[in-house]
């Protein structure tokens, strides 16, 4: 990436703003955000973080119905390839490079302030109905948050209640029988006690076909996208100096499979635009002599939240966030449960995390701190099944973790507007792990450690409205154990660390009209946990190793601009270098190469306009995703290269005084296809993952 890009960037964005300047003839403020993630502040002016915000008035935008699309507006963060499969910051996947998260995840899902499991991140809490606002903290986060924010981390608020009766219901109808429906009320039960209630279901027919897979019991599972969320908050505030919020939330997800095969498929003919996704069963050429077949994969997530705040003067707070999630995923081949078949698979994940967290802070201008002490039990037990002429293979797996930790951070006025910054995290992981497979009972692992991580920086507050800082923070993921069946060993493997130096501004310009928000970083890897399969075709040989040192650098920068009463305008530029510098798995070498799903350059640029409080309203956005490489597969010493694509939403619709609106919307407006991941089969077939096709529909929104 070079400066002259970095140059063209900025000028490019900042043509946009006087464009727009020129038509502006009124002061407008825009109100301050707060945020929730950053434990050291709660104002996004305030933050010293990478974190970009998207607020409630955007997530009510048809094109960001459920929490992943605001990817398409934030600098820098993505999705990953398949289901099974976290989101991207910076490149970086939240599950690293080992599948599932083995041992920590690298980014966290945190809903209501409770921290999400690697199933529940996959699979989960989806929808953005009643949603507050999603927050992305882009580069390492372990000083505050810990060991699983080593890339960043992902906070969703949900609305809390007011002391007020509101509530608010929302139809949507779309493309392939898109239904949904969304319903919240809250009120006040008492002068302390208010509550709010939230329903909201999902379904949408696959446009993917299956043809040698219907008749199966569980074909129509395959076929179908389908979610729900049931969630009830409670708010207790006895004073003006302290609040209490109960939080408990119900999700089922049952994503659609949008994988597809071509071209050709092995002498059958099969192309990508015949758009057939039977890739697995009677037309899967790799296995011979075992037909396989894909795994259905549903979850159900229960989270569990405490807040609690206490003001003990104007500048002291207590904070108390107590968590519990659980998430179950089922895992069953489509032809389980169908007469006569002979050869099928069914199995689970259960993963539960329950943490609990204290923190002090403190801020009377000059001096400003943080303390917390945080603790947290997890435990994850799975099982595979796999049935064959009626004999069965079972495989079972419990790992139990345990994390405790001091942290704290301290911001010190020096001279006027300059500030200086030390912070640091010490935390204790350990780690048991017990296995067995076929009846035979593995070795139980232990692993344990305590790590320190540092934070310092350096902050100029140019004026009132502007912030420079230059921040030092490393980021780790604890070190651990797996067993390898194959040849029965304990292999350990240490720590991976990060090391990340990073330029934020953050302003509000133009009478405050403008803000902006804008990055420079640069971030190196060391001893990357990587899953290596030691013999090529033997699933039993897998196993985790230190392998990996990378670097990766780049820039973002986002704008928002209240052009007039009636206009907003708003874009963003994420530019990104990565490259592995010594990363081989077994005899296949990929240094030099990218990270998977890394785009040098992803660009957005939008508006929405109104007429007024009732009348006519509409908007647009345009997002552009340059080139990427597709997923490090064993064997594949050359991935595909994803071509870059460009997607345009767009809506209009009409609001009435009474508080009803009708939006009538097109996500992918002009059907691009483009590929989340592709593989090619020696010339003689291939696979790829759709992303998101086209969606054309209406929604009906009553708020009161």
């Amino acid at each position: 990436m070079s400066t002259r890009k970095l140059a063209a960037a900025l000028l490019g964005s900042s043509a946009l703003i006087s464009a727009s300047d020129a038509t502006a003839q009124q002061v407008i403020e825009l109100e301050p955000i707060q945020i929730y993630g950053d434990r050291s502040t709660d104002d996004a002016q305030s933050t010293t973080a990478s974190v970009s915000v998207v607020a409630e008035v955007d997530l009510s935008r048809t094109n960001l119905a459920q929490w992943r699309d605001i990817m398409d507006r934030v600098p820098n963060f993505g999705d990953g390839d398949l289901n099974e499969s976290g989101f991207t910051i910076r490149g970086v996947n939240s599950e690293g490079l080992t599948p599932g998260g083995a041992g920590a995840p690298v980014a966290s899902l945190y809903i209501d302030g409770v921290q999400q499991t690697v199933e529940g991140t996959r699979r989960g809490f989806r929808g953005t109905f009643d949603v507050e606002q999603v927050e992305v903290y882009r580069g390492p986060q372990s000083t505050l948050s810990g060991r699983n924010a080593l890339a960043g981390a992902v906070y969703l608020r949900t609305k809390d209640p007011e002391f007020a009766r509101s509530g608010k219901v929302q139809l949507t109808y779309g493309e392939n029988n898109k239904q949904q429906i969304g319903v919240a009320f809250g009120d006040a039960l008492s002068d302390t006690l208010a509550y709010r209630v939230s329903a909201e279901w999902s379904k949408k027919d696959s446009d993917i076909s299956y043809p040698s897979l219907e008749g199966y019991d569980r074909s129509d599972d395959f076929k179908t996208d389908d979610y729900y969320t049931l969630r009830g908050k409670l708010l207790w505030r006895p004073s003006g100096a302290t609040d209490v919020i109960l939080s408990y939330s119900h999700s089922f997800d049952g994503p659609a499979y949008n994988n597809i095969i071509g071209p050709g498929w092995f002498g059958l003919g099969i192309e990508y635009d015949d758009m057939r996704g039977d890739d697995w069963g009677v037309l899967e050429p790799l296995s011979p002599g075992a037909i396989t077949y894909q795994e259905i994969r549903e979850t159900t997530v229960d989270n569990l939240g405490l807040e609690v705040k206490h003001a003990f003067s104007n500048a002291l707070t207590f904070t108390a966030q107590t968590g519990l999630t659980h998430s179950v995923t089922g895992r069953h081949s489509i032809n389980e449960g169908t007469p006569g078949e002979m050869y099928w698979v069914d199995g689970e994940f259960d993963q539960t995390i329950l943490s609990q967290e204290f923190r002090l802070s403190y801020d009377d201008g000059g001096l400003r701190w943080v303390a917390g002490l945080y603790a947290a039990k997890e435990r994850t037990e799975a099982f595979r099944d796999t049935w064959m002429f009626g004999s069965v293979t079972e495989n079972e797996n419990t790992i139990d973790v345990t994390n405790t930790a001091l942290f704290g951070e301290v911001s010190y006025e020096f001279a006027p507007g300059w500030r200086v910054i030390a912070g640091g995290r010490l935390d204790h992981y350990s780690q048991k792990q017990e296995a067995s497979s076929g009846g035979t009972a593995a070795p139980s692992t232990n692993y344990e450690a305590t790590e320190f991580i540092p934070k310092l920086g350096l902050t100029w507050e140019i004026d009132s409205r502007q912030q420079l800082s230059l921040i030092y923070q490393q980021g780790y993921r604890p070190g651990g154990a797996s067993y390898q069946i194959s040849s029965g060993t304990l292999r350990e493997y240490e720590a991976e660390q990060a090391h990340n130096i990073e330029l934020n501004y953050r302003g509000t310009l133009m009478d405050d009209r403008l803000t902006v928000g804008a990055s420079l970083f640069y971030q190196d890897w060391d001893n990357q946990q990587v899953e290596i399969l030691e013999t090529p075709g033997d699933s039993t040989s897998y196993y985790i190793t230190n392998a990996g040192k990378s670097v990766s650098y780049g820039a973002e920068l986002e704008l928002a601009y209240a052009a007039s009463d009636n206009l907003d305008l708003y874009g963003s530029v994420g530019l990104l270098h990565t490259e592995f510098k010594d990363f081989a798995i077994n005899t296949t070498d990929y240094s030099g190469k990218p990270f998977p799903l890394a785009p040098e350059t992803t660009i957005t640029l939008g508006f929405n306009w109104r007429q007024g409080d009732v009348g006519w309203f509409g908007g647009a956005q345009a997002t552009y995703v340059g080139e990427r490489m597709s997923r490090i597969e064993n064997g594949v010493s050359d991935p595909a290269m994803l071509d870059a694509y460009t997607v345009v939403d767009a809506s209009l619709g009409y609001k009435w005084d009474n508080g009803m609106s009708l939006t009538g919307y097109a996500t992918n407006l002009f059907d691009e296809r483009f590929y989340q991941y592709e593989y090619v089969e020696g010339g003689q077939g291939a696979s790829a993952w759709l992303g998101e096709r086209r969606e054309i529909g209406v929604r009906f929104d009553y708020t009161f």
